[in-house]
């Protein structure tokens, strides 16, 4: 079972001043965040077999390539790997905080190599430099491109002080080495961005009491050195959107817990249950679903339809759908309780693994049962286009 490093209930305390407080996802009975989403915003059910989009592909971050680097492989829709880098991993920081590496907009990757340098990938192949962090050995960053490509939020966690300064700050991508724009400090709560919604920033959160280190056994595969970012790939315990000129809160994306990959109809929750966009919980009514183990969730484009491992409380097994009102369905491929899948569309889906012990990424069409294995590995960082809406 995951354990993460803070309770859902206290994910509710002010983050800061700089966030205004609004209704967070977590469960409760409070009248301004109910337990459930009125009908009119329920899920719809998976849409029957239609062509799979052939202009989304998936971003695998292998960190586990090599010592000091990691792979990026970009995989298109029938499995095939299109693209891909070996960049260099960030110097090490003794029990630092994981941060991601990559970002996706809707025309390509952007990818960290080193410290400071951030490199551009499209789905043909080609790359080039986009410029460079503020960051260093001792000041590591993270980012989130918008899907135009038109401006970057940076989020710096300054390691050179105690407390770690953490700093948020938005600029044109051509300027994106400059520290202007500053929407957010602070020594205590911990912010950084990992996307785009609806022209608003997207911020993983380490919660009120986080901080950005990872010393004790969080995860319950193993240490955080082994599943550095917990069940999704942004290394928060949840997510908020927020304004990206004043930094005020206008969502939380799950009160702790967010699982998988963010989707353009919210979340999945390690609970066992989804958040859409307007930080409101999804009931998904299933007791016996993945969330009484706790594995991670990922959340359909639509919302209606949750993949997660596995068919029965195991570590690994067949990687399973469930739907709302406890139906689940078996699918022909294995995976673990340590990770999460992305989705093309509602019907196809990649699996992705921390280690390669855990299994090989494959690309599953859920109505036809097909499998098809892909020659790359890692977690699923990221889908291209970004598609968060």
């Amino acid at each position: 079972m995951w354990r993460l490093a803070a309770l859902v209930a206290l994910v509710t305390i002010g983050c800061s001043s700089a966030f205004s407080p609004v209704a967070s996802g977590a469960r409760t009975s409070s009248p301004s965040a109910p337990a459930t989403v009125p009908v009119t915003e329920a899920p719809s059910p998976a849409p029957s077999a239609a062509p799979h989009s052939k202009t989304t592909y998936a971003v695998l971050v292998d960190l586990f390539a090599a010592t000091d680097a990691y792979d990026l492989s970009i995989v298109a829709s029938d499995g095939a790997v299109v693209a891909r880098a070996h960049p260099h991993k960030r110097t090490p920081i003794a029990h630092a905080l994981e941060l991601p590496y990559v970002s996706a907009s809707d025309s390509g990757v952007y990818y960290l190599d080193g410290d400071r340098e951030v490199h551009y990938l499209k789905a043909d192949g080609t790359s080039r430099l986009v410029g460079s962090l503020p960051s260093s050995g001792t000041v590591r960053a993270a980012f989130a491109v918008k899907p135009d490509d038109s401006r970057i939020s940076v989020g710096l966690l300054d390691f050179r002080v105690r407390p770690v300064k953490n700093t948020l700050y938005v600029s044109n991508i051509e300027t994106l080495s400059q520290v202007t724009g500053v929407i957010y400090t602070s020594t205590t709560r911990y912010f950084w961005p990992v996307g785009w919604h609806a022209g608003n920033l997207v911020a993983a959160y380490l919660g009120p009491t986080g901080t950005p280190f990872d010393t004790t056994e969080r995860y319950g595969r193993g240490v955080a050195a082994d599943f550095p970012y917990g069940p999704n790939p942004y290394g928060g315990i949840n997510v908020h959107v927020i304004n990206p000129k004043t930094a005020a809160r206008l969502a939380i994306i799950s009160g702790g817990g967010q699982s998988g990959l963010l989707t353009r109809s919210g979340s999945a929750v390690t609970q066992g249950d989804a958040v859409n966009w307007k930080g409101q919980w999804v009931d998904w009514r299933s007791p016996t679903n993945y969330g009484s183990y706790n594995s991670p969730g990922s959340l359909a484009p639509s919302g209606g339809v949750i993949a997660a491992c596995c068919f029965g409380s195991s570590r690994t097994g067949p990687l399973a759908l469930w739907y709302p009102g406890d139906r689940q369905e078996a699918l022909p491929v294995i995976g673990s309780d340590a990770d999460w899948q992305g989705w093309y569309d509602d019907t196809l889906l990649i699996t992705g693994y921390y280690h390669s012990s855990d299994g090989t990424p494959t690309v599953v069409d859920v109505n036809a049962g097909v499998v098809k294995v892909v020659d790359a590995h890692g977690i699923v960082a990221a889908m291209l286009p970004a598609g968060l809406g």
